[in-house]
């Protein structure tokens, strides 16, 4: 049987995933369903890839909103 020798992680993404969950989920604590998405609207990317989509989906939501202003 061969065995293994298990590195000391250099960076955990589940780790990391669990605490952005908690931090979020602290941050929305309490909100109402309008001021979860004016936060979720509100944030802004440091990668351009992602704050370019989240920019078209803003947009997209605005343009919605002023077709439909009742909902």
């Amino acid at each position: 049987m061969t065995e293994y020798t298990q590195e000391k992680k250099k960076f955990d993404c589940v780790e990391f995933m669990r605490q952005a969950r908690a931090r979020i989920t602290a941050e929305i604590a309490g909100m109402t369903a309008e001021e979860m998405v004016e936060w979720f609207n509100s944030k802004r990317y440091s990668d351009p890839v992602l704050e370019a989509m989240a920019a078209r989906i803003r947009k997209s939501n605005e343009d919605r909103a002023t077709d439909n202003p009742d909902g």
